[in-house]
């Protein structure tokens, strides 16, 4: 049997893609080996509010300067309103359909997982890879969270060990609402993009 393609699946808001994003997928890509990585930015987040969300044809303009080793897919952006990562998974499949799919997520994510839309069919579809995000939540405290509250196999998800960036997309708004340097937390293609479009300033 020929051995299937790795394909890695990094779907968000991305409101803007910042280096916390960048170092994320970047971690997983050095260990995993996928031959080709599918950046989803969706078009209006199902799981939370986001009153100051730029077009989504700035938010794809913006993943194509922070990723360029990704392929970015607007399928999300395409549909319009709430897309659901069961579904998005679903379609995926079929695109590929001899390919295994790995889906990044961020530890706030992977916490809240079971409140997803129909966790058994993602799981169906995709193994879950998360890195922890912040200093409360190690590697070790979410493989007990995977096996004692979702009830996960091994066999569907991985945790890397990873010292993560803390830095949020909303943290950016505020400072470019503040008028203040986000140098440090963008890459430098996508801070000249939000700076000559004026993005987040009001």
């Amino acid at each position: 049997m020929a051995k299937k393609d790795k394909i890695a699946v990094f779907g968000g808001t991305f409101n803007p893609p910042h280096n916390g994003h960048v170092h994320l997928l970047n971690a997983f890509l050095e260990r995993m080996h996928f031959q080709k990585v599918l950046v989803v930015p969706t078009a209006v987040p199902p799981h939370k509010n986001a009153p100051d969300l730029a077009a989504g044809d700035h938010r794809l303009k913006m993943c194509r300067l922070a990723f360029p080793q990704a392929e970015i897919c607007d399928i999300e952006i395409k549909n319009g309103g709430k897309n659901y990562t069961a579904d998005t998974l679903e379609y995926l499949k079929t695109v590929y359909p001899n390919s295994d799919l790995y889906f990044i997520m961020g530890t706030d994510m992977f916490l809240s997982f079971g409140t997803w839309r129909d966790p058994a069919r993602i799981l169906k579809n995709a193994t879950l890879l998360c890195i922890p995000r912040d200093g409360k939540t190690d590697a070790t405290a979410l493989r007990n969270f995977a096996r004692e509250n979702l009830h996960l196999s091994e066999a569907q998800y991985a945790i890397g060990d990873v010292l993560p960036l803390e830095i949020s997309s909303s943290d950016i708004r505020a400072k470019r609402k503040a008028g203040e340097s986000i140098a440090q937390l963008v890459p430098p293609a996508v801070e000249a993009y939000i700076k000559e479009e004026g993005l987040y300033e009001k």
